[in-house]
């Protein structure tokens, strides 16, 4: 537990693409930008995934059939029971790809992640520790499953079962749901992004870094009389 996240995955060609660590493509990157109506954006350079998960800016990874956009607005989206501008916009440039939205904020154990499959939203669960479950919506994916069907419903509320040392022990959705994000982000990555190993670790994808360009603003001092 501990994570944050603010960021969109896509994969155009097979799940596990990004488990190659292709090459981040700068041009393309420009392009997305462009297609995105992200306004003007001048590079900081490059980074890797383990800023662009969480960034203070944007932050692209534009790759050969994937694509990685970080952004610090997305998780405030992250439970938006469909697709909230930004991402309608994505799913519109990729609209056959399978594309998920996460965001994560561990302080108030906020979680949501939407995942959508050719501009169809497929899935989505979130919510946050003050407000439980806002967002449940489609069929499990493979990956949730196993949790849910360990999981057990007392007074209308839904725990997940762990196994901590040795011990079962039950979590409510709020303190559960990151668990549940990174087995997603696993969909894309190869791996869930906190248990990396020497052949996957995705958190070094490469990525670039933009801010906006701010226009020109031509102004004159008052002068009085």
């Amino acid at each position: 537990m501990g994570w944050k996240a603010s960021c969109v995955l896509i994969g155009e060609r097979n799940p596990y693409h990004l488990v190659t660590m292709p090459t981040h493509d700068p041009e393309r990157a420009r392009r997305l930008i462009s297609d995105l109506g992200l306004g003007p954006c001048r590079s900081q350079g490059m980074t890797t995934f383990d800023v662009g998960i969480c960034p203070d800016t944007l932050v692209i990874g534009a790759y050969e059939g994937a694509a990685i956009i970080g952004h610090p607005d997305i998780v405030n989206a992250c439970l938006e029971p469909r697709a909230d501008p930004m991402t309608a916009r994505i799913l519109t440039a990729f609209p056959e790809a399978a594309v998920l939205r996460v965001g994560l904020h561990s302080v108030v154990n906020l979680w949501g992640y939407a995942y959508f499959e050719r501009g169809r939203l497929t899935r989505a669960f979130g919510g946050s520790a003050d407000d439980g479950v806002v967002l449940d919506e489609g069929d499990l994916l493979d990956e949730e499953r196993p949790y849910f069907e360990r999981s057990v419903v007392r007074d209308g509320r839904r725990f997940f079962l762990a196994d901590i040392n040795g011990q079962m022990e039950d979590f409510d959705a709020s303190s559960f749901g990151e668990e549940l994000t990174f087995e997603i982000m696993g969909r894309f990555l190869g791996c869930r992004p906190d248990r990396t190993s020497e052949k996957i670790d995705p958190i070094e994808l490469p990525m670039e870094s933009f801010e906006p360009v701010k226009s020109r603003r031509w102004w004159w001092p008052f002068l009085g009389g």
